[in-house]
């Protein structure tokens, strides 16, 4: 995989050019100095996870908008050749199969959970849906007021923009297939 900063790089290059924004109206909605958008662009600095963030919720793109590899005619992946995402002391994986690209609004990911493991849900921009499978395992998907619980062979959807929580409240681990729906 090309470097990086280098891929950021150029994807929010391509992204800011295509809204037709300038790097002081990028700066505006992101909060970003115009500056460091110019590094950033450049390849010239490692940008933060917050970074990437606030570059996401400005420019109302998902966050692997910036991380994406431009699609190829055929390719193959899967959980063997992506990076996971790791958390709650390696408890859950997150692989990003399919990640977002321009012209996809979506993004699919597969889901691996060890007994106990919890994931705060990532507040999408608003109209995002999540559609969730689980394959084994028990997972509780919990909100502000409510709590739904998935067995293997149930499916769900539900805003990605209201703040969540998954948990893994049955024995063993849970699998699962996360595909994220952009507006």
């Amino acid at each position: 995989m090309e470097n990086l900063n280098h891929i950021i790089a150029g994807n929010l290059r391509d992204i800011r050019k295509r809204k037709e924004l300038s790097l002081e109206q990028v700066s505006s909605l992101t909060s970003i100095s115009k500056s460091m958008l110019s590094q950033l662009e450049r390849g010239e600095v490692n940008p933060t996870i917050s970074t990437v963030y606030k570059l996401s919720l400005g420019l109302k793109v998902p966050v692997t908008a910036f991380t994406a590899d431009k699609p190829k005619p055929f390719s193959k992946t899967g959980k063997s050749v992506v990076t996971p995402l790791i958390g709650d002391e390696g408890k859950y994986r997150l692989y990003p199969v399919f990640e977002f690209r321009e012209r996809q609004d979506f993004e699919i990911f597969d889901l691996e959970f060890d007994e106990g493991g919890r994931m705060q849900g990532n507040r999408q921009m608003s109209g995002t849906r999540e559609f969730i499978t689980v394959y084994s395992g028990e997972l509780t998907l919990s909100f502000d007021d409510r709590e739904y619980v998935l067995k293997a062979g149930d499916s769900a959807s539900y805003n990605a923009f209201d703040e969540y929580v998954y948990k893994n409240t049955g024995m063993g681990m849970v699998t699962a297939c996360v595909v994220v729906h952009y507006p």
